[in-house]
């Protein structure tokens, strides 16, 4: 692939080796470093004390140490050269190195010039053949861009030892599909029965398509990953090589993102092995291949605890391990699998729902009742509580038990997500309502009280005298749209995994309730950044002001 001869091949791994070894790394680690061993390995480890790193025919580096010195105390370069008796073209030799490697440090003509005592004439020239090289080497460099393609497919030539293995392969598979048995193919093709098995291993014992799927050009092939490499080695930048492959720059940028080793290296036929591998399907579910996640989803389902509430729960509280990590989609669609691999069914009863299968979208009611006299309607409330910034605004509503005859009274803060329960096990009507909600409010501070959005119920047939006793305007929604109070629906639904419909309601002490009502805001949520409503409302309590 490289296109040097094998022995070019073992030169450069013995310089690497030693290059390695005289930097202090040990001999086991340079082999693990480069990854090759060889025979030849004790005759580089002899030449590591023996060479220095200096071409055979080059002249000892104890005579170019004592030309610099001679040199730099102030000698010409021909008295210098006799000193280090080496002759005068090589002491020349040294100072143009010297003048492009100080040139390479970013000095300019004039003071590497100085520096070497050169003659503005014999910097120019110097100068000049830096250049030229230069520009040579960064035309070499294009064209190797411009032919990168070119050299992919040389990089991608069979050979012929490879090619042979292919011919029997496909020979061995055709044979196959006629209905001859691996003894008889692998007889007919003169291998051992062993190579045959090993033919099926590789194709997951499969019988591949006589036609190979065409690539419909949505992933990075084999040809364009080490078209990729080869760039990378150039020096080309993202966006260049994104212009040479006809890729956006993204594709290249997450190619690179989720195939390179731990050093930083790109290997394109590891990657593309690896790419193939996560591609296929179907894949093993997370919640069956890691049961310590399982059965930690499975006791926070019990709790009552959404899919949501346990995927943001688990980032936050295992933010490097992303073992533990998991989506809530993943979650839900567990539901209905078996028990090895996934969730029992029996925890689908723990969603809100009580469903296994998700509805697409929820169906609202459309009805008549009475009308509520000298409502200030939703679109008359003031802009900052749409925000949701500032705390004490309120939503409420009625959840009713079996028969409409006993009720519980819910009321959720917006901002904190903070929600109250007041259960009215004999009625609910206008009076009792009142007398629940103005209970609830008595504890809450002026700041966290100012305003209350409720629907057009008639338990706030008298809203009037409830502003009245709390000093809390009210605000009523239009009919048959509840998600003008997301809030207080959004909590609604979370008591009824705690009281179901078509239920007693006033079975329910207030003991229970409160309980309940304080494992619901002790919960985390999604809104929230995963904090507990309980925690948002001490905070606001604490440093909320009313303006």
């Amino acid at each position: 692939m490289a296109g040097i001869d094998k022995e070019v091949g073992y030169r450069l791994l013995r310089d690497r080796y030693l290059e390695l070894r005289r930097s202090g790394v040990t001999a086991a680690d340079t082999l693990q470093a480069i990854g090759f061993s060889s025979s030849r390995v004790p005759a580089w480890e002899a030449a590591v004390e023996l060479d220095h790193g200096r071409h055979h025919l080059r002249v000892d580096a104890s005579r170019e140490a004592a030309f610099w010195v001679a040199f730099d105390a102030g000698t010409d370069l021909a008295s210098s050269a006799v000193v280090a008796r080496v002759s005068g073209s090589t002491g020349y030799r040294w100072v143009h190195r010297r003048f492009h490697e100080l040139r390479s440090e970013g000095l300019s003509v004039a003071r590497a010039a100085r520096k070497l005592r050169l003659a503005v004439g014999r910097a120019a020239v110097l100068e000049r053949e830096r250049q030229q090289r230069v520009i040579r080497d960064s035309l070499v460099l294009a064209a190797a861009r411009r032919d990168s393609a070119a050299l992919v497919d040389v990089g991608l030539h069979e050979t012929d030892a490879v090619r042979k293995r292919r011919e029997r392969a496909d020979s061995y598979w055709q044979l196959m599909r006629e209905g001859v048995s691996n003894v008889d193919a692998c007889r007919l093709l003169g291998m051992s029965r062993r190579s045959g098995t090993l033919i099926r291993k590789q194709n997951n014992f499969l019988i591949p398509p006589l036609v190979p799927p065409r690539s419909t050009g949505r992933y990075l092939t084999m040809r364009e990953r080490m078209q990729i490499a080869d760039l990378l080695r150039m020096g080309c930048t993202i966006r260049q090589i994104g212009v040479q492959l006809g890729r956006h720059a993204s594709t290249i940028s997450r190619e690179l993102h989720r195939h390179r080793d731990g050093a930083g290296n790109y290997l394109p036929r590891t990657a593309d092995h690896d790419a193939h591998r996560q591609r296929a399907r179907p894949k093993v579910s997370r919640l069956a291949a890691n049961t310590s996640l399982r059965r930690l989803v499975q006791r926070k389902l019990n709790r009552c605890w959404s899919p949501e509430e346990i995927s943001g729960w688990l980032r936050k509280t295992y933010p490097e391990d992303d073992g533990m990590r998991v989506c809530h989609e993943t979650i839900y669609r567990a539901l209905p699998l078996r028990e090895d691999t996934g969730l029992h069914k029996r925890y689908a009863l723990k969603l809100r729902t009580g469903r296994r299968i998700r509805k697409t979208r929820w169906r609202t009611r459309s009805g008549q009742g009475s009308r509520i006299r000298n409502m200030v309607m939703i679109d008359q409330r003031p802009a900052e509580i749409e925000t949701k910034e500032i705390a004490g605004h309120w939503e409420g509503d009625l959840i009713v038990g079996v028969g409409s005859v006993s009720a519980m009274v819910t009321l959720r803060e917006r901002t904190t997500q903070y929600g109250m329960v007041i259960n009215l096990p004999h009625d609910h009507t206008a009076a009792s309502v009142n007398t629940a909600v103005i209970g609830a409010f008595a504890t809450l501070p002026a700041h966290l009280k100012r305003s209350l959005t409720w629907d057009q119920g008639v338990e706030m047939a008298s809203h009037e005298a409830l502003t009245k006793a709390t000093g809390i305007p009210i605000y009523f929604a239009e009919r048959a749209s509840p998600w003008q109070r997301g809030a207080n629906e959004n909590y609604n639904g979370l008591l009824r995994q705690y009281f179901p419909k078509g239920t007693d309601l006033a079975q329910h002490t207030a003991s229970h309730v409160a309980h309940v009502m304080n494992e619901i805001n002790t919960r985390p949520r999604k809104g929230l950044g995963y904090d507990t409503p309980a925690q948002r409302l001490s905070a606001a309590h604490r440093t909320s002001k009313r303006p």
